[in-house]
């Protein structure tokens, strides 16, 4: 029966959203998210999280910094509040704060480092090189460490009658009050603006103007103009008067206010600079512009004098410009003699010289040595830094760059080897002119750059119509060029020139803006680079208000008086002001106006470098030009940069995850919500159709293209802007200065020029704020612009003829096709020119300002037919006729047959439809490779053209792919691109699940709920497939994973991702497939262990015996899933023979017993099974069945003898320890090339015993077999290697005997307890030996039989054959090899002997080994499987190698080398446990002994990073096999592999163990 799923309704308010930044391994932050932009919402609370993953670099004692008021304090942007990072998950830490106030912020992290170089405490642990031993501490020193300041910015939350306002729901407009009139009547012009649709007004500054009458150029920022008002008012009546009119504005016309602050600079008249000329650059406190003013003052001269010199006023033409630079070379470069600012004085210096001769040392060592080592240009740099210094130097006055004339005299006389004064002088006059030689070339090239500046300034000024000197003469009012400086009137008489000679302010051609051009860094004025304003004095504030108190306190006070009365700021010249300065006054606006809205406009040229800007001043929107665009295609191409995403685009949701957030300011309360990734982007923009500084259409394009222009840049997902007179059709652009006109009242503004058409643009814009999904195309002449709700899919679609000049008016167009959705026309219109009187007279003869006369005409709706084709239903758009350039039309769009809630539809009940579902169906929803699922149900992975197969059939094979496109929205994806073609990806997704249902039947919820969403999503358009099929996918995805670690009660599980990631390995490894299980008649759903993934999948390849109880105790009882452990542990006990688990299980029909260690993992299983689970001891007493009734001899799985006899796990056990004690001898059950086509013939006999004379050690194998998971055999003719196996590790392996200890130990406990019921075994000769006896001969025959020592002289003592030796201060891989040589190779299976038993070891001698291991062994990902020194060592497994080399023939050299992941865990296990009982034993104090084992701690988690990021990226969800050399990929590798993630997870549960301890500890000392 069908599930049918009861959509709940939709929350009234949406989630608390904690933002999450995960920082990169030393602290920083990812270079993609260097701008971070936290959007702010009334309806909606967030938080910031930082999140570092344990042992990386920045984990130790790590801490955030951050100028975000964290305690609810006054924001100050110097004070930083520090909070540490959370210890709340094992493998991650977090640091996270609630974010409620806007603006601009600061964070770095500060931590602690390990100190290599520091001289501590310390042990001695060897390194790799025994003949160069250092020293490796376990008492570490930290350094402290930070990272770089980071940002992070708050947009402000601005609201409009109550209601919020978003910034992408801006319309703004630009108004000069110069050309208002009184502030009286700005009531009907603002009513104006209101009508055409406009939200915020932006006035050009209105404080009283400068003598230019610039409004940019103000005589007193603390005063308003008096001409906005009918009378003489005081300033605090002005004040009031305009706070009035903007809340007029806003309450009545539903308008914000903003306004231009101009801190850069100040009138050239300002009556303040006679009483501050400090606030200016002078020659006093800038002596370096010295050079420059009189350069400066010399060209006006020039200009005042020209007919004088016989040059004419009048530049016509480029030769004219030729003579006039003639002039200036011949009559004010060649008289100022500049060079003198460069050079030294050689006669003055040579006097000095003189003078210093007879008093100077008689000779300079230093001189002496080093003259003598150089010559050429080495001696003459030397010369230059000795003499005369390598300080900055300055242009400050003439002949300022002097010698030291001691230090010349003493080099001098050995130059001259002693000789007379005389002859050094002359020696000096020489060397002086070679030391003067750079000074006069840099001379030289500073005049040639003054004077090509010079000429292409006259050049562009005097021949260019556009300028405003144009057709004028040169003279001292129109100078040849603008003065750099101003000289202001002295209050006072005692005030000293220099100190009034000001630079003026201006620009720089693609200058640094973060460099102040008039430092003393810089010749920018002397070269005449400075494109210069000469009405504005450039200010000079220092770095702070220390610099120039005065100065500061001014500004800040105009600062604020705009603060508190305008919603927002408009920087102007914001590239040149002072970022500290703005800092600083930008934080004092925001402490009377928190939601203060900043906008600027940055011509740096760089977005890095606007970055910066953005980030330390809090810039929520950066100006953008649409006049900048020079055709239609650069049109769509800003209008596509400028906001937005592509429509179809995966949904947000996507990538967030239920979360919770701990509010610390609420007594750590837990707020539930979603965690999402914080995302980086580029600063916000605010798009201009025409800013009041650009050229309008009529001049740069076309009248015709003003609509367009204006209708693209509204379509933008972002705040838009336009200036008055834009609307109204201006034909020029006005200039602030000259213009003295005003603006028209409009009583019906939606009558003149854009009228209508633009007021519906604008109003429009502010609707379609929240459609953040866009399409762009342009085609020839046309921009076409779609704009989507990402939810209810309701659209605008706009399309534009563009007006270009040129353009024409049956441009080609292609008739856009909308398929799946239906369109309704809005409006249509054309813009056209009507016949003037004269250009001019719009512009002339008036006071008012007008527009060119138009035509705004209403076009035809545009024809909307439907069609249906291959790909379903689609509507055909016709433009109407007429719609030619200048022509615009909108249409809204929706989707056909969509439910607006489609969304919420999808995310919801996905829960309910898994939450019957256990781990075996989890296994099928959720993985299931392509072997596995063939072998079930007969189809296989799902085949995406242009990608190939999914690694996993389930939701984690399509996740691989998803994972990746979801947060980079790459909708070009081969994956998008098929789903886009058809529905065959939905139905395989279901259907898979239809067909498992006959195995697990709870499927079918799962099935139905997908299908109830496909039948919606099948409604959509195709281009909307990837979006929903997204979004789908990942709700189930993540219901799934929940639903699989909710089953999964370990208390390792859920304790950090990475702990969730290998935990679900073992729903992955796990699963039912039909050519094999645990028994022969296993029942339909019954789970068995995967070896790996894709190679051991089914048949009797799938279940290893060694493989199986290595990962057991990982996946399965670290997890909590005892119930499949417990079957495991039967189903393999159950097929007991010859003492010996089977290698390969193959449900119980043929099982191979060619593994001496596999029962030995079995053993260490059931001893962790007992210890672990609940009642786990009473699994000895559990009975089984026996599959080979005697233990011995071969039956038929089928036969009536097989399964005929019982017995428990403790007689399995016994039997076990009492064929070992006898020895094991038997040929393997039909052997020969049916069973091993490799394998020689005296492979297939298998023989182990133990040596009770000597050892106790387990032993066995030969040279022509492999009985440990080392395990290859040789397969190649053509190399000679066919049944030779590369590593037949015969004699006592060490990890056997170690398994061996320890099973020994914990029988013995057992019998001590009376908890096992025999207490030994009967050797071979009839000798009765206790467990206890035993351990003890085991224990007491390691270390000399296995240790290799440091020193040669003790190589007696523990057996040692020194001529075989490699490597000291190890231990040996085997003992009693046939190839003795063997024995000697220095393998990682020691660690697995170091964690089972550490009692065996010597602790110093462990810790000696372990330093090894970590300084040979170790690999990125794996444990290298032999030494690199070895001369077998080959690192790279390739399978299908056809070569004749022995050594790597068809993969021989699978464990010689190549780096496998399982020992990694076991080396982590044994460096914890004997670095902890080492450092407990020699620590004093408790905080000793907290940061020591938080030492190894960091260690061994910094061990795991990588493992952590493989797993985070693995196609397969899991950890491979083996890796080739340094962590490379090995394509011959399992790509997931049960014992790397089994072992894992056991190491990362005995760490949290002992972790915690440390962690609770450390919490009492701090």
């Amino acid at each position: 029966m069908t599930t049918r799923f009861s959509t709940p309704a939709q929350p009234d308010s949406p989630p608390f959203m904690v933002w999450n930044l995960d920082l990169n391994e030393d602290g920083t932050t990812p270079r993609d998210k260097s701008f971070i932009r936290i959007p702010s919402s009334l309806t909606q609370s967030c938080a910031l999280r930082f999140r570092v993953l344990i042992g990386s670099t920045a984990s130790i004692d790590a801490r955030l910094h951050t100028n975000y008021p964290l305690d609810g304090s006054d924001y100050q942007r110097t004070k930083f509040h520090s909070k540490k990072f959370n210890f709340n998950h094992q493998t991650e830490l977090i640091c996270e704060f609630r974010v409620q106030r806007p603006g601009p912020y600061q964070y770095y992290l500060s931590y602690k480092s390990i100190d290599d170089d520091a001289d501590d405490r310390c042990d001695a642990i060897v390194c790799a090189d025994d003949c160069n031993p250092t020293v490796e501490r376990a008492y570490r020193t930290f350094k402290d460490r930070r990272t770089p300041t980071a940002y992070f910015l708050v947009d402000p939350q601005l609201t409009l009658g109550g209601q919020s306002l978003p910034l992408d729901g801006i319309v703004l407009q630009s108004m000069s009050p110069k050309w208002l009139g009184l502030m009286k009547d700005w009531s009907a012009q603002l009513a104006a603006s209101s009508k055409m649709g406009y939200n915020m007004i932006h006035f050009i500054p209105m404080q009283q103007r400068g003598g230019s009458d610039s409004p940019y150029s103000l005589y007193d920022q603390l005063e308003l103009s008096d001409d906005l008002f009918e009378k003489p008012l005081k300033r605090a009546e002005k004040d009031t008067r305009l706070r009035e009119m903007l809340l007029e504005m806003n309450h009545r016309y539903r308008m914000l206010g903003v306004t231009d602050m101009v801190w850069n600079h100040t009138a050239y008249n300002s009556k303040w600079l006679c009483d501050h000329p400090e606030a200016g650059f002078n020659l006093e406190n800038s002596p370096h512009l010295r050079s420059a003013f009189e350069l400066d003052t010399a060209l006006s001269e020039f200009s005042r004098d020209l007919s004088d010199l016989g040059l004419d006023r009048m530049v016509h033409s480029v030769e004219d410009v030729e003579q006039l630079m003639a002039g200036v070379d011949k009559h004010v470069v060649q008289p100022l003699r500049l060079w003198e600012f460069y050079v030294i004085d050689v006669e003055t210096a040579i006097k000095a010289v003189d003078e210093a001769w007879d008093v100077a040392a008689e000779t300079e060592p230093i001189a002496d040595s080093k003259l003598s080592q150089l010559d050429g240009d080495q001696r003459t740099e030397w010369l230059r830094s000795h003499i005369v210094g390598n300080q900055a130097y300055t242009l400050s006055e003439r002949y300022g760059r002097t010698i030291d004339a001691a230090r010349t005299a003493a080099v001098l006389r050995v130059l001259s080897n002693n000789g007379s004064k005389e002859e050094a002088l002359a020696q000096l006059r020489n060397l002086l002119d070679l030391l003067n030689m750079p000074y006069y070339r840099e001379y030289d090239a500073d005049v040639e750059a003054i004077m090509k500046n010079i000429s292409e300034r006259v050049k562009y000024e005097r021949l260019d119509q556009g300028s405003w000197k144009f057709g004028k003469p040169i003279d001292d009012n129109y100078k040849i060029v603008d003065p750099l400086f101003t000289t202001v009137e002295a209050s006072d008489s005692s005030i000293p020139d220099d100190r009034l000679h000001l630079a003026n302010n201006g620009w720089i051609w693609g200058g640094n803006p973060l460099d102040n051009f008039a430092g003393p860094q810089s010749k920018a004025y002397l070269r005449r680079e400075v494109i210069v304003w000469g009405d504005c004095v450039k200010l000079n504030y220092g770095e702070k208000p220390e610099d120039n108190p005065w100065l500061w306190e001014h500004m800040r006070q105009y600062t604020l008086n705009m603060a508190r009365v305008f919603h927002g700021f408009r920087i102007d010249n914001c590239h040149s002001t002072p970022i500290e300065l703005a800092e600083y006054l930008l934080d004092e606006a925001r402490k009377v106006n928190p939601n203060l809205y900043v906008i600027a406009e940055l011509f740096t040229g760089s977005e890095d470098t606007d970055r910066i800007f953005v980030q330390r001043l809090g810039i929520n929107s950066l100006i953008r030009e649409a006049m900048q665009a020079w055709d239609p295609h650069e049109m769509s191409r800003l209008a596509h940069r400028h906001g937005g995403r592509p429509i179809g685009s995966l949904a947000l949701d996507c990538l967030g995850e239920p979360g919770f957030f701990t509010d610390d300011e609420h007594g750590g309360a837990r707020i539930d919500g979603i965690v999402a990734p914080l995302s980086g982007s580029l600063p916000h923009a605010m798009f201009f159709d025409c800013t009041h500084d650009n050229e309008m259409p009529a001049q740069k394009r076309t009248m015709e293209d003003s609509l367009p222009n204006a209708a693209i840049v509204a379509m933008t997902a972002c705040a838009t802007g336009s200036t008055r007179g834009y609307d109204e059709l201006y034909p020029r652009h006005l200039n602030v200065v000259h213009e003295h006109r005003r603006y028209a009242v409009l009583d019906d503004p939606l009558n003149v020029g854009l009228g209508e058409a633009k007021a519906r643009i604008n109003r429009l814009h502010r609707e379609i704020a929240q459609y953040q999904e866009v399409h762009v195309h342009q085609e020839s002449e046309y921009v076409t612009v779609h704009r989507v709700h990402p939810v209810t899919r309701e659209g605008v679609l706009m399309i534009a003829h563009c007006a270009f000049k040129g353009a024409t008016e049956d441009a080609p167009f292609e008739n856009p096709r909308l398929y799946g959705t239906a369109a309704a026309p809005e409006f249509a219109y054309r813009l056209q020119s009507a016949p003037p009187d004269s250009l001019d007279s719009s512009m002339t003869g008036d006071e008012i300002l007008h527009g060119l006369p138009s035509v705004l005409k209403e076009l035809d709706a545009p024809g909307i037919f439907k069609h249906t084709g291959s790909s379903g239903m689609y509507t055909e758009l016709v433009l109407p006729r007429g719609f030619g350039p200048g022509s615009v039309l909108v249409v809204r769009t929706r989707l056909v047959d969509f439910k607006p809630n489609l969304d919420w539809k999808i995310r919801t009940c996905a829960d309910e439809a898994v939450s019957k579902l256990d781990l075996g169906a989890l296994n099928v929803a959720l993985y299931r490779c392509d072997a596995e699922e063939r072998d079930t149900i007969g189809d296989g992975s799902y085949n995406v053209p242009g990608l190939g197969p999914l690694p996993y059939c389930g939701l984690q094979g399509w996740f691989t792919h998803l994972r990746h496109i979801i947060p980079s929205n790459d909708l070009g994806h081969p994956l998008c691109a098929h789903l886009r073609q058809g529905w065959w990806a939905l139905d395989y997704v279901s259907g898979r699940l239809r067909k498992y249902s006959k195995v697990y039947p709870q499927l079918d919820s799962l099935a139905d709920w997908f299908d109830e969403r496909w039948t919606l999503v099948k409604r959509v358009p195709n281009f909307m497939l990837p979006r929903y099929f997204a979004l789908t996918m990942y709700t189930a995805y993540q219901a799934l994973l929940g639903r699989a670690l909710a089953l999964m009660p370990g208390e390792i599980v859920g304790r950090s991702r990475f702990t969730n990631q290998l935990a679900l390995t073992s729903v992955q490894l796990l699963g039912h497939v039909s050519s094999t299980g645990l028994r022969p008649d296993s029942q339909v759903g019954t789970c068995s262990m995967s070896a790996g993934l894709p190679h051991f999948s089914t048949h009797h390849m799938r279940c290893w015996g060694r493989d199986v109880f290595i990962a057991l105790e990982g996946l399965l009882l670290v997890t909590g899933r005892f119930d499949e452990a417990r079957e495991h542990i039967l189903a393999f006990g159950s097929t007991l023979k010859h003492g010996l688990i089977p290698n390969l299980l193959d449900s119980g029909r043929s099982p191979r017993y060619n593994a001496r260690d596999a029962t030995w993992f079995w053993l260490q299983a059931v001893q962790s099974y007992c210890m672990l689970a609940p009642d786990g001891l009473k699994l000895l007493d559990v009975s089984v069945k026996r599959r080979f009734p005697d233990g011995e001899t071969f039956v038929p799985w089928d036969s009536d003898k097989a399964y005929s006899k019982s017995s428990t796990i403790a007689e399995l056990i016994q039997e076990i320890m009492q064929r070992h004690a006898q020895g094991i001898k038997f040929r393997e059950w039909n052997a020969g090339p049916n069973l091993d086509s490799q394998m020689r013939d005296e492979g297939f006999d298998v023989s182990i015993d133990v040596d009770f004379a000597h050892t106790g050690f387990v032993s066995g194998g030969s040279q022509w077999n492999c009985g440990t998971w080392m395990d290859k055999m040789g397969s190649s003719e053509k190399a000679g290697i066919r049944g030779v196996p590369a590593t037949p590790r015969d004699g006592a392996d060490i990890e056997i005997v170690g398994l061996q200890k320890s099973t020994l130990r914990w029988l013995s406990e057992l019998c001590r307890k009376d908890q096992f019921y025999s207490k030994g075994v009967v050797s071979a000769d009839g000798t009765s030996i206790s467990y206890v006896q035993w351990d003890q001969l085991v224990q007491t025959s390691f270390e000399k039989h296995f240790w290799v020592p440091l020193d040669p002289n003790e190589d007696a003592a523990y057996n040692v054959n020194s001529s075989l030796v490699n490597r000291r201060g190890i231990y040996r891989d085997t003992y009693g090899a046939t190839a003795e040589w063997a024995d000697y190779q220095f393998r990682p299976n020691i660690s697995v002997a170091m964690t089972v038993a550490p009692e065996l070891f010597d602790p110093e001698h462990a810790l000696i080994c372990l330093h090894k291991i970590s300084a040979v062994l170790a690999a990125p990902l794996g444990m290298r499987t032999l030494d690199p020194r070895d001369m077998r060592y080959r690192p790279d497994y390739d399978n299908s190698n056809d070569s004749d080399d022995p050594l790597v023939a068809q993969g021989i050299n699978y464990h010689q080398g190549p780096e496998w992941l399982w020992p990694t865990s076991y080396f982590l296990r044994a460096r914890l446990i004997f670095l902890h009982n080492y450092i407990k034993t020699r620590a004093g104090q408790p905080s000793e002994l907290t940061h020591a084992l938080r030492t190894v701690y960091h260690e061994l988690h910094a061990h795991m990073v990588n493992l952590k990021h493989h797993i985070s990226n693995s196609a397969f969800a899991g950890l491979p096999e083996l890796t080739n050399h340094n962590g490379s990929y090995c394509r011959d590798s399992c790509e997931t592999q049960a014992w790397s993630s089994g072992c894992l997870l056991m190491a990362l549960h005995e760490m949290a163990r002992l972790e915690s301890a440390v962690h609770d500890a450390l919490a009492q000392i701090n």
